[in-house]
């Protein structure tokens, strides 16, 4: 080799070098190392990739790409983005709505406060079920915005109790309603089997008050009603009644003015002619059992039974006193049935609180239902069904000294089963504390009911007389029915 040629070599041999130097350290830039790669190497790599349009993730296969020297190498491995996770939606607090609002009466405003002054209110009508409730008891569900565990039920205006009821709520009463057409339109017309859906529950009356001779409201649905709430005692407005559970603590808040429900519902509606009763009675006469012990006999003296004028409470005899002048005589149900009211732990308030109640039904015009309640003392309340060629059918047994154990809201009872022993709970000479042999007016009050009207409902006395033979002197052979 020449002098000349030897430099031009050795700058030759440096430039590879350097060239193999810099390829080296490209490469090993630009290769994963092993604890980021997965399995051997040798087979493809399966990664997650994000499309840049959304968070939709794929797997995909990469390829290993083959090296000079013909050997699998690694390809390259792009770096997967995390999916996002989507924000939780917030739950929206509903607003608030004011009491008179909500019941649909902001007339009342300077009347009623609100009965569940803790709460931020709004309407617990937003379910199937709820606004069934709503439809049928005539109430309004008044819901508690706030998740307390548990919120007081106040008066909504200063009165007196006027019925206090503890009976637990009875859903199943709700299907048999809406299954069997107890209430075919749920349109708000009053049925006595929807009473047995309010649960525990107080009834406060105002008296005459924002214009109206008689303001009585209902407070259903509680969860506990308060030791001290009694028939008869008198309350300020925002005095405790009661408690609903949370955490959506419910109230069923019902405003009756006048004896006329907030939905326009009444109790009694008129009676249909004397032809359509006549016929009723006569449908009944051979299929019904004896509602009356055999020591307890029907009177058809007039002051005893329906139509006959009540004067010291503005009202109307609904039904038919059966005398006994006697202890441990038992009433007994006409045809099988279904509980639908129940009171069976009456307490019978002072003669003064009651004599203040009955003042207050002397100016209403018309005894209000919720006072007439309180008059039954212990009752019991049968719905009968559908009887052919009558009617919906509902029997209603009043006075009770005590109700048998046998008997609960929502059970079932057959004819001629006992119901309870009459006696004289909520008249004024139990209020007096005279009971049993003390008191020769022991009798049971019993009333027939049929599609919402009482049998007598409107007719003149000589036609009611004639109704109540037809019906319970057939096959009841009541006791005191005429002979021959």
């Amino acid at each position: 080799m020449s002098n000349r040629a030897r430099p031009l070599l050795q700058a030759l041999a440096t430039l590879v070098a350097l060239a193999a130097i810099g390829g080296a350290l490209w490469w090993a830039t630009q290769v994963p190392s092993p604890a980021s790669v997965d399995g051997d190497l040798s087979e493809p790599a399966v990664l997650a990739a994000v499309d840049d349009a959304g968070p939709t993730v794929e797997s995909v296969v990469v390829e290993p790409s083959p090296s000079p020297s013909g050997t699998a190498e690694p390809a390259d491995l792009p770096t997967p983005r995390p999916t996002p996770s989507p924000a939780p939606t917030a739950t929206p607090i509903p607003e608030p709505i004011p009491f008179v609002e909500l019941i649909e009466r902001p007339d009342l405003d300077a009347d009623l406060s609100s009965p569940m002054p803790e709460c931020s209110l709004t309407s617990g009508a937003d379910t199937d079920e709820g606004a069934a409730v709503e439809t049928m008891t005539g109430t309004v569900i008044v819901r508690c915005i706030e998740t307390w565990e548990r919120v007081e039920v106040v008066a909504a205006a200063p009165g007196r109790i006027v019925h206090v009821v503890d009976q637990p709520a009875q859903p199943a009463l709700l299907n048999e309603i809406v299954l069997d057409g107890a209430v075919p339109s749920l349109d708000g017309t009053f049925s006595w089997r929807t009473q047995g859906v309010l649960g525990p529950h107080v009834v406060v009356d105002h008296g005459p008050r924002a214009g109206r001779r008689s303001v009585q409201t209902v407070y259903a649905g509680l969860s506990a009603i308060e030791s001290t709430v009694a028939v008869g005692a008198e309350i300020d407005a925002g005095q405790v009644l009661g408690v609903v559970d949370g955490p959506a603590a419910e109230l069923r808040f019902g405003l009756w003015m006048e004896n006329v429900r907030q939905d326009g519902a009444r109790v009694v509606l008129d009676g249909p002619d004397e032809t359509i009763q006549r016929q009723a009675a006569e449908a009944l006469g051979p299929i019904i059992a004896s509602p009356t012990d055999p020591l307890c006999p029907l009177s058809l003296g007039s002051t005893r039974l329906p139509g006959a004028n009540r004067a010291y409470r503005n009202g109307v005899h609904q039904g038919i006193d059966f005398g006994c002048g006697a202890s441990e005589r038992f009433g007994h149900a006409i045809a099988d049935g279904t509980v639908v009211y129940l009171v069976d732990d009456y307490r019978d308030p002072t003669v003064p609180e009651r004599e203040a109640l009955l003042q207050n039904a002397a100016i209403a015009g018309d005894t209000p239902h919720w006072t007439l309640l309180m008059l039954y003392g212990n009752v019991v309340v049968i719905d009968h069904g559908e009887v052919a060629g009558v009617g919906r059918l509902y029997t209603i047994a009043a006075h009770l000294e005590q109700v048998d154990d046998a008997i609960e809201l929502g059970g079932r009872v057959v004819q001629g089963q006992v119901l309870g022993e009459l006696g004289n709970r909520g008249t004024n000479a139990s209020a007096e504390g005279r009971r049993g042999a003390e008191d020769p007016s022991l009798h049971l009050h019993w009333e027939l009911f049929i599609d919402g009207w009482y049998l007598g409902a409107g007719q003149t006395p000589a036609v009611v007389e004639e109704l109540v033979v037809a019906a319970l002197c057939g096959a009841a052979e009541t006791p005191g029915c005429p002979v021959g």
